[in-house]
């Protein structure tokens, strides 16, 4: 016996859409089209926002640790490397690691300044404060006990 093409058409659809529920869970299906939707409304407003230079503070702190754990996980998972180069990829990522604490404590002080309406006061504070910590570590790090 012969069916008609759109029944078959119809069972081969509802096939599909029974092994696509069954075998992908609907959990699975939110959350990629959560981080779908998420990731083109982010890129989206970073890409057509201006170019500033608190946008350039923001994109370094926030991707300059991807370039930190790579460079850290790649010195000490791969063997055999000499000894020059295992200095080398040290020395950067420890330039790495003091950019990114620099540049996340600027980004910290900063957002601290605007979520309180701009307040002199806490400004000077968290200024001072981020400014007196470098110091007054470097000065126990190296005081003659």
């Amino acid at each position: 016996m012969e069916y008609p093409s759109d029944d078959v058409a119809a069972a081969r659809s509802l096939q599909f859409s029974n092994y696509f529920t069954i075998h992908v869970p609907p959990v699975h299906i939110r959350s990629v089209s959560v981080a779908t939707f998420w990731s083109y409304d982010y890129w989206t407003f970073l890409f057509r926002s201006s170019w500033s230079k608190l946008k350039g503070l923001y994109i370094v702190t926030r991707y300059l640790p991807f370039m930190f754990l790579a460079i850290l996980l790649y010195v000490n998972f791969i063997p055999n490397e000499n000894l020059d180069t295992c200095r080398v990829l040290s020395v950067i990522n420890s330039g790495f690691g003091m950019v990114l604490a620099i540049f996340s404590g600027c980004f910290f002080v900063l957002r601290t300044y605007v979520l309180w309406n701009r307040n002199r006061a806490l400004l000077v504070a968290t200024l001072s404060t981020a400014l007196h910590v470098p110091v007054f570590t470097f000065h126990l790090a190296f005081h003659d006990h």
